[in-house]
């Protein structure tokens, strides 16, 4: 068989023609499209024509495949589906954390801190003005300036929560702007997918349309995570979120509606679904609008809500310095406007539980057994005077070595004593020594003149200031001596012969009801009476006629019997311990021991989300913390005679189970209607119950009294005080004098009184942890987006690498593609000339 013709050389020539004149036409396109965005560059796929099997006459037995040429079989894409993947992955977060760092950026500038145009720095001023009345309680400037920082403070904190409320409505209008924006390019991808189709099923390959496809899943990829598969159609199908929104060219369109409650603020819907975005701007724009904001304005709201309750509850309870009892809240409540959306965020007692009567002072107690307290020795000889504050008084002493046993029954040889000294059984068991009388022992003075017997016995002591004159300086010029106490002027008479007996009754006739005179191991002591408060700076002594300066008279301070432990033992007229129970807590009380600030403390200490407090005259308060979402939503069971004896509520006029441990107090099921019920009697506040994602709005009720507003002479300045009353239930508020600062200096002391987060922190510190919290979540962001931006950078500059036009790369390309053509046009001139050689030479023999 011949060998090949001539003629399929030169289509074999023609073929390298047509091949290398297409790739450079491939190149050309690279190089004219190598700053457009998106676009990969293209490689030809050249391939080998199918060989043709030949026998030629030079090699006759062996069979040979003669190649037939080149031709492109596609013309593909470069590029690396892996990178593109990680790309959009990381340009999700990248996306993320940009619009979160500048968003707390513009917060931090509306937080202004640290500058004097800050929050804190208005807070501070407030405390300033408040200072400043207490310097000078009667000075209506001060008392002005202090309520104009009070309104300066709200409408900082007002504006600032505006601001953060129209930066989310801001948010909101552009999560409804990139909704659309998303549906736009979803419907180019439905087209896109239409078109791909076409091409696919005529075997074409789209670059060009891939490429597109591409960019706008890259940009999709700014706002959304996205998850794509491509079939065998080339069509792709798109889930944005949790929903599918192409599927080939069937476009499920987003729509952005408004939540039925709130503010309503929108959604985003794909059909009847909600779509819920896991990365990227649209996300981040969710967290900003309806988490992270909102929880920087909860942290106002808490602040105010606190701070408002706190004023309250100390200012409505003072006097203004006329000595009026003024009754008005510094601020307005922060009430709730229907009953049927509210929630039950503080209680406080109706009575004032202060100054009742002391009948029961512990001593030793928790003693396994009856004569671990009687056989405790005194180490020492000592004595302890007792004064019933008006005119009987005593001493009773002790040697080295007696027992507690011993001076027990030396009090009760004494007939004229008005209490008894006992040991006896206390809370769960054990035994303790303590005082009991019918009689109040707040009128009871004793003084300890040794300074360890009280000690010894296990009770708390104070330093009592009295008047002494030793019987060795007792060495007066006889005569008639003028004396004045408190104003009251009389004479006493001194002779050669007088005793210190004797003046001390000389001072008790005249002077009775303001001192009393008692001479104990020759020392003469004047005590003040219970009048005075036993207290030695309520009497004013003149000693004009210069009895006392011979007699050298000084002060002396003893430890004195501290009678004024307001033990719920002396509240509640019970010695054996109860529980309360806080949901699943259980509170152990031992009353002999525990005061109403005792146990507001074992509630915080519990750690069960309710804070207990006692104001200033003895109301005990109950709130809902923040963990709890500023409700009293636990159920709370105790003896119901402690709820009636703190105020709370009223008996239910059967004593037979006063004491039941499971008596429910507080059941955060019942209806907010049947709650004010429950606690008509008691100083509840109910506020609005709180929407999903939305903030708590306290600020938007943030204000002023107006009362005090227009007449600053109206603010509270002297807290007052509550007469005895027998049943632990003060009525009669009295003022103490418009010098006195009492209220305004308990305002002071809120500023460092741990309240918010749970109890966790005061006023002063929680605004600092506010502006430290922005400021480390502001700083985490920045480095997370710096950390992606980096990564985002590295992989799209991998991906750059594969896919991007070097020109470089090119031009050597076209270089190799414009050799290859000349050279195949050789090929095909020097075939021409050989078959132009076989017609035109053979076949001419013997011309």
């Amino acid at each position: 068989m011949p060998d090949i013709s001539l003629f399929g050389t030169l289509n074999t020539g023609l073929l390298g023609i047509y091949a290398s004149k297409l790739a450079m036409n491939v190149v050309a396109h690279n190089i004219a499209n190598a700053n457009t965005p998106g676009f990969s560059r293209q490689r030809p796929e050249l391939l080998t024509m199918p060989p043709i099997p030949a026998s030629s006459l030079t090699q006759p037995s062996i069979p040979l495949q003669i190649g037939t040429g080149v031709y492109v079989r596609d013309i593909k894409r470069v590029r690396d589906a892996f990178l593109d993947i990680q790309f959009r992955q990381t340009n999700n977060k990248y996306n993320y954390w940009d619009t979160v760092t500048s968003n707390l950026h513009f917060v931090e500038q509306l937080l202004a801190e640290p500058s004097e145009a800050g929050i804190r720095y208005l807070y501070d001023s407030l405390w300033s003005g408040i200072e400043e009345v207490i310097t000078d309680p009667t000075n209506t400037a001060a008392k002005r300036g202090l309520v104009s920082r009070a309104e300066q403070l709200v409408q900082h904190v007002q504006d600032l929560y505006m601001r953060l409320e129209q930066l989310r409505v801001d948010l909101d209008n552009e999560i409804a702007q990139r909704t659309q924006q998303i549906n736009a390019m979803v419907k180019r991808l439905a087209d896109i997918n239409a078109k791909v189709r076409t091409a696919v099923s005529l075997r074409y390959t789209p670059n060009d349309l891939l490429d597109e496809r591409d960019r706008i899943l890259d940009e999709l990829s700014n706002l959304s995570d996205i998850y794509y598969y491509e079939d065998n159609a080339g069509q792709i199908t798109l889930r944005i979120g949790n929903q599918i929104v192409l599927t080939g060219q069937d476009v499920v369109e987003l729509r952005a509606l408004e939540r039925p409650y709130g503010k309503g603020f929108k959604e985003v819907f794909a059909g009847n679904s909600k779509l819920v975005f896991n990365d990227g701007k649209l996300k981040s724009l969710f967290d900003l609008r309806d988490e992270i904001l909102v929880k920087y304005m909860n942290r106002l709201d808490e602040f105010v809500l606190s701070l408002t309750d706190e004023f309250n509850l100390i200012h409505q309870d003072g006097f203004n310095s006329d000595g009026s009892v003024t009754g008005l809240k510094f601020f307005n409540d922060i009430s709730a406007e229907r009953i049927e959306d509210s929630k039950l965020y503080r209680l406080a007692g109706a009575k004032r539980v202060e100054n009742g009567p002391i009948n029961f002072i512990s001593g030793m107690n928790d003693r396994k057994d009856f004569a671990d307290i009687t056989t405790k020795p005194f180490i020492e000889k000592g004595a302890i005077v007792f004064f019933d504050g008006t005119e009987k008084i005593f001493a009773a002493r002790v040697n080295p070595y007696d027992k507690v046993e011993d001076f027990q029954n030396t009090l009760s040889t004494i007939t004229d004593r008005w209490f008894d000294l006992k040991v006896g059984a206390h809370g769960d068991g054990g035994y303790r020594l303590y005082f009991e009388s019918s009689q109040n022992l707040r009128n009871t003075l004793a003084l300890d003149f040794n300074g360890n017997m009280f000690n010894t016995m296990g009770f708390a002591t104070k330093n009592v200031d009295v008047f002494v004159v030793d019987r060795k300086d007792f060495k007066v010029k006889a005569g008639s001596y003028k004396i004045a106490i408190n104003g009251k002027e009389e004479i006493l008479n001194v002779t050669e012969t007088t005793t210190l007996e004797d003046l001390a009754t000389q001072l008790n006739t005249h002077f009775g009801t303001d001192i009393k005179a008692f001479v104990h191991d020759d020392k003469l002591l004047v005590i003040p009476t219970k009048v005075n408060e036993f207290n030695l700076k309520n009497i004013k002594l003149s000693d004009s006629g210069g009895l006392f300066t011979q007699a050298n008279i000084r002060v002396e301070t003893y430890k004195a019997l501290d009678t004024g432990r307001e033990t719920l033992e002396n509240i509640l007229g019970r010695s054996q311990a109860f529980s309360i129970r806080i949901g699943a807590t259980e509170i152990r009380i031992d009353p002999t021991k525990t005061t109403l600030r005792d146990l507001a403390k074992m509630i915080n200490d519990a750690n069960t989300g309710i804070i207990a407090e006692v104001t200033p005259h003895g109301k005990f308060v109950l709130r809902g913390s923040r963990s709890l979402d500023f409700e009293l939503k636990k159920v709370i069971q105790g003896p119901e005679a402690l709820w009636t004896a703190l105020g709370f509520i009223d008996p239910d006029g059967n004593p037979l189970n006063d004491w039941d441990e499971g008596f429910v107090f507080l059941n955060p099921f019942e209806p907010p209607k049947d709650q004010r019920m429950r606690y008509i009697k008691a100083d509840a506040l109910f506020i609005d119950k709180g929407i999903p994602k939305d903030p708590y709005r306290f600020v938007e009720k943030f204000a002023v009294n107006s009362t005090i507003r227009s007449n600053p002479e109206t603010l509270a300045v002297d807290i007052g005080y509550t007469e005895e009353n027998p049943n632990w239930d003060a009525k009669v508020f009295k003022p103490s004098g418009r010098a006195n600062t009492g209220i305004v200096e308990l305002l002071s002391a809120l500023r460092n009184k741990k309240v918010l987060n749970d109890g966790l922190e005061s006023f002063n510190e929680y605004l600092g942890s506010v502006v430290a919290e922005l400021g480390v979540e502001s700083e985490t962001a920045m480095k997370i987006k710096s950390n992606t931006d980096l990564m985002k950078k590295e992989i799209d500059g991998e991906r750059e690498r594969v896919k991007g036009v070097s020109l470089d790369e090119e031009m050597a390309n076209m270089i190799k593609y414009q050799q290859a053509f000349n050279a195949a046009a050789r090929v095909m001139t020097a075939v021409d000339d050989m078959i132009s050689r076989v017609i035109d030479r053979l076949g001419m023999v013997g011309r």
